[in-house]
């Protein structure tokens, strides 16, 4: 049984009917006057509320299987809508490119060297910022990134990331891992722009004390201390918020999900910072602690 978008509204009939059920049974009660009859009819109802509670949480486990699924899906699109900003970009700079290589040669050929050298400068320094794709060793998170840079980019907010570890070895659907990166830059960047003078976001990815941490700094307007638990909370957003107020609430599920935890510093700068267990590491931990337990002796020969 699949729910399609309205499914969602049976549970809520299912239950209301129960409930009504069990109210038309408890005045039947109240108001009968023949014990015999209300002993037959106690079976029926009893099966009755057995068959709506039943339904119910089938209907009810069914949705969240729903749920996960749009949500999966929602991050897939996402993750490709990155993927194909990233090539438009890409085509656009080779179209370009194209086009200065064709005015470069027109010029050459017609032996006008001054013309052209004052031409190359210009296109130098209008693409001194802007060095290309970037690598990260990982295609989603690289689609991500670039594409973010761009976002940045119009938006006139100082971006710069550093990948630090090998973020290939993080246990984390691509989507999913897209998904806590995107939203954290996101919510950055839109506290960035409130900076006037010199937004900037920034990311940073490490492996530290067996977790892979990922660090989003913004030059935006500070958290209160008091209010960092609420930014998380469904539907809780500030002024100019474009995320609606899911974004962090999505970036706790997730996060949740992979068993990893939050941490919010509000000062000197905006920082969230993200852990995610290395579970690799855990594992050679495991296996090192056993092979100790079994070597003989430690303790009478002194080490």
């Amino acid at each position: 049984m699949n729910l399609s978008k309205d499914k969602p509204m049976l549970i809520i009939y299912t239950i209301l009917l129960e409930t009504l059920f069990i109210c038309i049974f408890n005045v039947k009660i109240t108001l009968s006057q023949d014990i015999n009859a209300l002993k037959n009819f106690v079976p029926f109802a009893n099966l009755i509320i057995v068959l709506l509670s039943g339904f119910a949480l089938v209907s009810i486990r069914q949705l969240g299987d729903y749920t996960r699924r749009q949500t999966e899906s929602r991050l897939l699109r996402d993750h490709l809508q990155h993927v194909e900003d990233l090539v438009n970009s890409l085509d656009i700079q080779r179209h370009e490119h194209t086009r200065h290589l064709q005015v470069l040669q027109s010029m050459l050929y017609l032996d006008e060297v001054d013309e052209a050298q004052e031409y190359l400068d210009g296109i130098a320094k209008h693409y001194w910022k802007n060095q290309g794709l970037v690598y990260t060793g990982h295609p989603a998170v690289t689609a991500l990134l670039n594409s973010k840079s761009k976002v940045a980019e119009i938006k006139n907010i100082d971006f710069d990331f550093a990948i630090k570890c090998d973020i290939n070895q993080i246990e984390v659907a691509p989507w999913d891992l897209c998904s806590i990166i995107g939203n954290l830059l996101d919510n950055a960047m839109e506290a960035a722009v409130e900076d006037e003078k010199s937004p900037q976001v920034n990311l940073e990815i490490k492996h530290e004390n067996s977790y892979y941490v990922i660090y989003v700094y913004n030059s935006g307007a500070r958290i209160d201390p008091a209010r960092k638990k609420e930014v998380f909370m469904p539907g809780y957003t500030s002024k100019n918020s474009a995320a609606r107020g899911f974004g962090l609430y999505l970036l706790q599920k997730l996060v949740d999900k992979y068993e990893g935890k939050i941490e919010v510093v509000c000062e000197p700068k905006t920082t969230f910072i993200i852990y995610l267990p290395d579970r690799g590491v855990k594992e050679n931990d495991k296996k090192i602690l056993l092979k100790n337990s079994r070597e003989p002796g430690d303790a009478s020969t002194g080490r």
